[in-house]
C-alpha cells in the first residue's frame, strides 16, 4: 500500500484535502468516490525525512511543475506569462463549463473529455483530450494545463496550483471566470481605440500634404478646361504625397509596429500597461484585478493553514500582471524557524499602502488574517469594478483626443501648405509681377 495525497470535491460543492492509502492512483480514486468524493488532484507523497527542524515545518507544495516535493523556484517563470492564443471569450466559455461539470460532480477527467466535445475553439479541443488523459491517470489540474503554455498563461497555471494546494478549485475559478470577462470588455474598447489610432496614422500624411499639392497646381496648370485643372490638381496632390505623406506614412507605421513590438515582450509590456500615459483608468484596473487576485489567492490559502512563504509565493504566481507577480516573487518570507509573517510580504513588495499592512499585521497579532485578507480582496474587487465602468468612458475620451489632435496637425498643415506661398503662385498663374 501506498500513501496519496489528494484534494477532492465534496457533494456540498466544498473542497476537501487529505491522505488516503491506495494500491495505486486508481484504487485512491475508487476509494475516494466511495466516500463521495470527487478527486481534482491525486499524488504519492514524499517519504518524510527526518530533520533538526522536522517539528513544526510545512510539507513542501503539494503541486509542482517539476514533481512532487518540489520547491518554488524564483524567476523560473513561464515564458508566457500573461499572453494566450486563446481570446478572453472562449476562454472563459471554457472555464465555466469546467466550473459547472465539477460542481456537478463529475471527475476532472469526464469533465475534460465531455468539454472536448463541446469546445469551438481548435487548441483548447486538443488541451482539453489531453488534460483528460493525464487526470485520469492522477496528474493535477495545473501540471496538465503547464503543457500547453501557448494557451493557458502562467497566471491561470498558478491559480489552479494555488487552488489545488488550498482545497479551493470552485471558489478559483468563480475569480477566473469573473477576471476574464472583466478582460473581454477591456479588450473590446481597447482594440476600437487602437483602430482610431491607426486611422489617424494612415489618414494623417494623406490628408496633410493636399494644400501644398494645391498649390503646385497653380504653378503647373496650363489648359484651359476645367477637367485639365482637375487632373493637374489630382497629379500635384498625388506628387506631394509621394514627396511628404509617404515618408511619413512609412515612418508613423514603422514607430507603430515597434510600439507593438515592444509591448509583445511581456516584461516591457507589463510595465508600460501599469504606465499608460495619462491613462490612468487603465493601470489602475490593472492593478487592482492583479492585487486582488493576489490577495484572494493569499487568504484561501491562509485560511486553509499553508505556510506563509509557500502561500505568498502561490499567490503572487496567480497574479495577472507579470510586472507585479515579478514583485510579489521576489519577496522571500524564508521558512521554518526564521519565516516571516503575511504582512512583511505586504510591505517588502512595495505595492500596497500602509494601511493595508498595519491591517494585515493586524491580523497576524489576532488570528484574524483570513477574514482580513478577505476584505483587502473585497475593496480591490469593488476598485475594479468602479474601473471597469469608467473605462468605456475614458477610451472613448482617449479615441476623441487622438481624432482631435491628428485632426488639428492635419488642419495647419493643409492651412500652411495652402497659404505659406499662395500670393506668389496665385501672381505667377495670372501672369502677374515679373
Amino acid at each position: 500500500m501506498q500513501t496519496f495525497r489528494y484534494q477532492a470535491v465534496d457533494a456540498g460543492g466544498r473542497s476537501v484535502a487529505g491522505e488516503i492509502q491506495a494500491t495505486d492512483v486508481r484504487h485512491a480514486q475508487q476509494l475516494l468516490r466511495q466516500q463521495g468524493l470527487i478527486p481534482t488532484y491525486i499524488q504519492t507523497a514524499p517519504p518524510v525525512q527526518a530533520s533538526p527542524h522536522a517539528v513544526g515545518t510545512t510539507p513542501p507544495p503539494l503541486s509542482s511543475p517539476h514533481g512532487a516535493g518540489a520547491t518554488v523556484v524564483r524567476g523560473a517563470q513561464p515564458a508566457h506569462w500573461e499572453q494566450s492564443r486563446v481570446a478572453p471569450h472562449p476562454m472563459t466559455l471554457w472555464l465555466i463549463q469546467i466550473r459547472a461539470m465539477l460542481k456537478a460532480g463529475m471527475s476532472p477527467a469526464n469533465a475534460f473529455q465531455s468539454l472536448s466535445q463541446r469546445t469551438t475553439h481548435g487548441g483548447l479541443r486538443r488541451a482539453s483530450e489531453s488534460i483528460a488523459r493525464d487526470t485520469a491517470q492522477g496528474v493535477s489540474i495545473s501540471d496538465a494545463l503547464a503543457k500547453f503554455p501557448d494557451l493557458f498563461p502562467g497566471f491561470l497555471v498558478g491559480a489552479f496550483r494555488a487552488a489545488e494546494h488550498g482545497g479551493y478549485l470552485l471558489e478559483m475559478l468563480d475569480r477566473l471566470i469573473a477576471y476574464y470577462e472583466q478582460w473581454r470588455t477591456v479588450r473590446k474598447w481597447s482594440l476600437l481605440t487602437q483602430g482610431c489610432l491607426w486611422h489617424a496614422v494612415l489618414l494623417l500624411p494623406l490628408i496633410a500634404p493636399f494644400g501644398i499639392g494645391l498649390t503646385w497646381a497653380f504653378r503647373d496648370f496650363a489648359g484651359n478646361t476645367t477637367a485639365d485643372a482637375l487632373q493637374t490638381i489630382g497629379s500635384s496632390v498625388w506628387h506631394a504625397y509621394l514627396r511628404y505623406g509617404l515618408p511619413a506614412t512609412l515612418l508613423l507605421t514603422a514607430l507603430m509596429l515597434l510600439g507593438y513590438l515592444l509591448t509583445g515582450v511581456e516584461r516591457i509590456g507589463a510595465r508600460l500597461r501599469l504606465n499608460r500615459l495619462g491613462f490612468f483608468t487603465y493601470a489602475d484596473w490593472i492593478r487592482a484585478q492583479s492585487l486582488e487576485q493576489y490577495l484572494f489567492h493569499l487568504g484561501r490559502l491562509t485560511q486553509a493553514g499553508v505556510a506563509p512563504a509557500t502561500a505568498h509565493a502561490r499567490a503572487a504566481g496567480a497574479v495577472p500582471n507579470r510586472a507585479l507577480a515579478e514583485a510579489l516573487l521576489s519577496v522571500e518570507l524564508g521558512r521554518a524557524e526564521g519565516a516571516a509573517h503575511i504582512d512583511q510580504a505586504l510591505e517588502r513588495s512595495g505595492l500596497f499602502p500602509i494601511e493595508e499592512i498595519m491591517l494585515a499585521r493586524t491580523g497576524v497579532q489576532t488570528g484574524e488574517l483570513p477574514s482580513i485578507l478577505q476584505t483587502l480582496a473585497a475593496w480591490y474587487t469593488q476598485r475594479a469594478d468602479e474601473n471597469l465602468r469608467q473605462l468605456p468612458r475614458a477610451f472613448f475620451h482617449l479615441g476623441a483626443l487622438i481624432a482631435l489632435i491628428a485632426g488639428g496637425i492635419a488642419l495647419i498643415l493643409i492651412t500652411w501648405g495652402f497659404y505659406h506661398d499662395l500670393a506668389g503662385k496665385v501672381d505667377e498663374f495670372m501672369g502677374v509681377g515679373k
